[in-house]
């Protein structure tokens, strides 16, 4: 119960730092099934949907929601294209700085590498129990107004397991990860739009 939420030293955190940063590195595709909770103080209970998500190396990354509704998020060549109820849209990522944030944002929690985004976010680190997570505080203050805190927790392997993502009101949102397939052949037809 001691080592629960207490900090990392500096020598852990560096070598924390260092695994995820090289596991990082190696992850050419990712890909998993995932759960995810919206708390809402305002409203009673939680929603939660079901998906998976695909992340292939450098930059593309596709959420496909499959419970309760069919909803589709992909982020490549920096654009956002985002197919509801059979309609698509496309959003340039390049022309709007927040979404571009954003973009980087769920890309780096995936893939680790947010953990390098030192200039973006004040970053510390955490022991749960036997595994780490890490506390990011986003500097920007656009991207402050989406998420007060993020939290990844990774696994005894330093692989991301869950990301919590606490707006401002403290509303927030859960994504569990399970089923993680690391650089497993993903169809390119998954990341056509």
């Amino acid at each position: 119960m001691l080592a629960q939420n207490t900090p990392l030293n500096n020598s852990e955190k560096q070598a924390f730092k260092a695994s995820v940063v090289e596991k990082s590195n190696d992850i050419e595709s990712f890909s998993a099934d995932f759960s995810q909770i919206k708390h809402m103080k305002m409203m009673e209970g939680s929603s939660e949907s079901q998906g998976k998500v695909y992340y292939k190396s450098p930059n593309t990354l596709k959420w496909e929601y499959i419970k309760p509704y069919d909803y589709q998020l992909l982020f490549k060549d920096s654009k956002l294209f985002i197919l509801e109820e059979g309609q698509l849209s496309e959003v340039d990522l390049s022309s709007n700085k927040l979404f571009d944030k954003m973009g980087e944002l769920v890309a780096g929690s995936v893939n680790g590498k947010i953990l390098m985004a030192d200039k973006d976010f004040d970053i510390t680190y955490h022991h749960a129990d036997s595994n780490v997570k890490a506390l990011i505080i986003p500097k920007d203050e656009n991207l402050r107004g989406m998420f007060k805190e993020i939290w990844i927790n990774f696994n005894q392997e330093h692989i991301i397991r869950s990301v919590k993502l606490i707006d401002p009101s403290g509303d927030y949102t859960e994504i569990s990860m399970k089923n993680i397939k690391i650089n497993q052949p993903i169809p390119s037809s998954v990341f056509q739009n």
